[in-house]
């Protein structure tokens, strides 16, 4: 997953539909996510619109109508330093478990067999978060996002258990 920015390239004559935010390192920013943390689980803290290398570069290049202060050199349509598929997702891990027994009939045939089965579909019934449906760290106005951390949905469902008897001739 990319995180972006939510801007578009504007005066920079790119053609693509986001661009990045820079990524700040140090601290708490080791990593990019919250292992465990539906509800924060992108670290929005350690990413931060990009700036011009000076002023001269702003007046020139960057969109003044975002709103912010110029002296901050905040550039919206400037491209981050944060690369593409750096922040990971929550992973999946499922287990599932199958007990069967087979009852062989011969006075009816020679194959003639009668399978009981019981099956158990994610076992450990762990939450397998997906990723969180918007990796856009800011808005178009340059405010964070706070929505953009939030997992909403499970990739797998919870335990799920089946009796079944199999009839094999």
């Amino acid at each position: 997953m990319s995180p972006s920015s939510g801007q578009t390239a504007g005066a920079l004559g790119s053609d693509t539909s986001f661009l990045t935010p820079n990524r700040l390192t140090g601290g708490a920013c080791s990593t990019l996510v919250n292992p465990g943390n539906p509800n924060n689980y992108i670290k929005a803290q350690c990413f931060a619109i990009p700036t011009a290398p000076s002023a001269a570069f702003y007046a020139a290049n960057c969109d003044p109508s975002k709103g912010r202060d110029p002296a901050s050199l905040e550039c919206y349509n400037l491209f981050g330093n944060a690369s593409r598929n750096i922040l990971i997702g929550p992973g999946l891990v499922n287990l599932d478990f199958s007990v069967f027994k087979n009852n062989y009939i011969r006075k009816s045939s020679e194959n003639f067999n009668i399978q009981f089965r019981w099956e158990i579909f994610n076992i450990l019934n762990r939450a397998n978060f997906a990723v969180p449906s918007s990796a856009s760290i800011f808005d178009a106005a340059g405010n964070d996002v706070s929505a953009s951390d939030i997992i909403t949905s499970t990739q797998t469902p919870s335990r799920q258990m089946q009796v079944a008897l199999k009839v094999i001739f």
